[in-house]
């Protein structure tokens, strides 16, 4: 049976094709619009990306943070929803994630958080056990910014797996009686941050 929540530490769709999702916050939607009715789930295989290319950072990766940086690569046409694992291969953090810009989706009141490199020991990195620390939800062509740092030295390649899947959805006004639709966040936090 498929455990319906978010954030499991084993990675199946959160819905399947015929259940609804709500969105957090609503404002991505058109107004009138309360959620989606998912017709079917594509997986997307692993894919990586070399945050130094042309078509990313364009620089090798040092220990200083890097410039603010958009991952177009995983952009969705209208109507689809994306539930993304990230997963950074080479040695090095992703120090910052917002969608859209300004919104970013790490952080409480004090803290900005990262996401480390998958390391093969377990002991002194509990990202291999807990990949669903790295899950996000992406609506059609949200924004997805990024910055990242190396952990050690300079990189000149430093690899991001991403992997997840694809819902083809449908807008929907209203929920059926009696269905309490799963919500997932598809953008950063509304609130404040220092």
């Amino acid at each position: 049976m498929v455990d319906r929540k978010i954030y499991s530490r084993y990675f199946e769709p959160v819905v399947q094709p015929g259940e609804f999702l709500e969105f957090f916050p609503r404002d991505v939607l058109k107004s009138g619009d309360v959620g989606v009715r998912v017709i079917t789930v594509y997986p997307l295989p692993l894919k990586r990306l070399n945050l130094c290319d042309s078509t990313h950072l364009n620089a090798n990766l040092t220990t200083a943070e890097s410039s603010e940086d958009e991952l177009d690569d995983l952009d969705l046409d209208d109507g689809e929803l994306a539930q993304y694992r990230l997963i950074p291969i080479s040695d090095f953090a992703l120090t910052y994630l917002a969608m859209p810009k300004g919104r970013p989706l790490m952080y409480n009141k004090s803290t900005q958080f990262e996401i480390n490199t998958i390391l093969d020991d377990a002991r002194s990195n509990p990202a291999v056990e807990h990949l669903q620390l790295n899950e996000i939800f992406k609506w059609e062509d949200t924004d997805l910014y990024y910055k990242a740092k190396s952990n050690t030295d300079t990189l000149t390649a430093a690899y991001l797996a991403v992997f997840g899947y694809r819902f083809i959805c449908e807008l929907v006004k209203a929920f059926p009686t009696g269905i309490r639709p799963l919500c997932v966040p598809v953008t950063g936090y509304p609130g404040l941050s220092k």
